[in-house]
């Protein structure tokens, strides 16, 4: 699997898709998932129009990561949304509030 695969996997899951370290560390030709390892598959995603949840990419490889495409369909804004209120100060501040008022329109939703 390389970025394109991953491209594949998300846009086949509505805009998100979860990914294990492995494939990640595998999509970015590297043989183990180091720290430095992580930070750059974090930045080839982000680079690549991607964004995921955890924040910090586990380094075990049997871990699983929720990619999703920074394009705001509904479910990556929601996933960008998550991103930003995990940050400090204004910024979270603003997102945990909209996300408040998202949630209970996304459950109606799925009903």
């Amino acid at each position: 699997m390389d970025l394109t695969e991953i491209e594949k996997a998300v846009e086949a899951g509505n805009g998100y898709a979860a990914i294990t370290v492995k494939t990640l560390r595998n999509a970015f030709g590297a043989q183990r998932a180091k720290s430095n390892v992580v930070q750059q598959i974090s930045a080839g995603l982000r680079a690549g129009g991607f964004g995921h949840v955890p924040f910090q990419i586990p380094k075990r490889q049997d871990r699983t990561v929720l990619v999703y495409r920074l394009d705001g369909r509904r479910a990556s804004a929601l996933l960008a949304l998550v991103e930003a209120a995990h940050g400090d100060g204004e910024q979270a501040n603003g997102s945990a509030w909209l996300l408040s008022t998202m949630l209970p329109v996304v459950n109606e939703e799925g009903k």
